[in-house]
């Protein structure tokens, strides 16, 4: 089924968020990500960036991201979104750190106009309707020295866990399909890593890293996902993040980026 349009969180923003960073899958998804984008930019640790989080959501790596020092301006289509934001971030002391906007990454021009150290991108393509176009209305905001951190839904783990539940037709048609994003059932539409890297490229951005972010976690038994087992479980999860060919099974593909020189 071809993507028509962006989702919107509101009305299932509650839902969404309980799943997600209710579970083990968002605390190893969390972790590891900011694992990743502090090792590939240390200087987020030190403060002082001016950082754009688009489609930021509930404000869980702005939180991060703001408790280190930074500036953070956070945008997101949802109203429900960024009230569980503003409700954290007042929780936090952090008000004067963060900026909160109601606006979708295609309409941010309305409402900003300067450029910013580091523009985060996570898990938001796989829920647009043109993907490719919204990358490019992004990446105005982006300085010249700056660096994009972008996390997207990985087409290969959605294929492999279709062959792990034993829906081999379905794995070959969309195998054999092209390439282009469009929804499998319900919800997000995953990304190929190969696509997203030509649009990178048309758009003169170079990657810097890429890892895998949850890459074992969702292939688990139940009760292996436990609180007991999760520290061991983060501990592999981030060692494994950057390795082939387990980067590229990730749930999650997470690139960092920045242009061509």
């Amino acid at each position: 089924m071809s993507v028509n349009s962006d989702t919107n969180f509101d009305g299932i923003a509650t839902s969404f968020e309980e799943e997600i960073y209710g579970s083990s899958r968002g605390y190893v998804r969390l972790h590891v990500l900011w694992e990743d984008l502090v090792s590939e930019i240390p200087r987020i640790t030190r403060g002082g960036l001016s950082i754009l989080d688009a489609g930021g959501g509930a404000g869980h790596m702005t939180l991060r991201m703001a408790r280190s020092g930074n500036k953070v301006v956070l945008c997101d289509s949802s109203r429900e979104m960024l009230s569980k934001a503003d409700e954290s971030i007042r929780k936090a002391d952090l008000l004067g750190s963060v900026t909160m906007l109601h606006s979708s990454i295609q309409d941010l021009g309305k409402s900003i106009s300067g450029k910013f150290d580091l523009i985060t991108c996570h898990a938001v393509l796989e829920w647009l309707a043109d993907p490719k176009a919204t990358l490019e209305d992004l990446v105005r905001f982006l300085k010249p020295d700056g660096r994009l951190s972008l996390m997207f839904y990985n087409r290969n783990a959605a294929l492999l866990k279709r062959i792990l539940r034993a829906e081999f037709s379905a794995a070959l048609r969309e195998h054999k399909e092209d390439s282009s994003p469009r929804k499998w059932g319900r919800g997000a539409a995953p990304l190929a890593e190969e696509v997203v890297r030509e649009w990178l490229d048309e758009l003169r951005l170079e990657v810097r890293s890429k890892a895998g972010v949850r890459i074992f976690h969702d292939h688990l038994p139940r009760g292996a996902q436990n609180r007991e087992r999760l520290d061991g479980l983060l501990q592999v999860e981030k060692e494994l993040r950057k390795q082939e060919p387990f980067a590229s099974l990730g749930q999650h593909i997470h690139l960092v980026c920045e242009w061509a020189r």
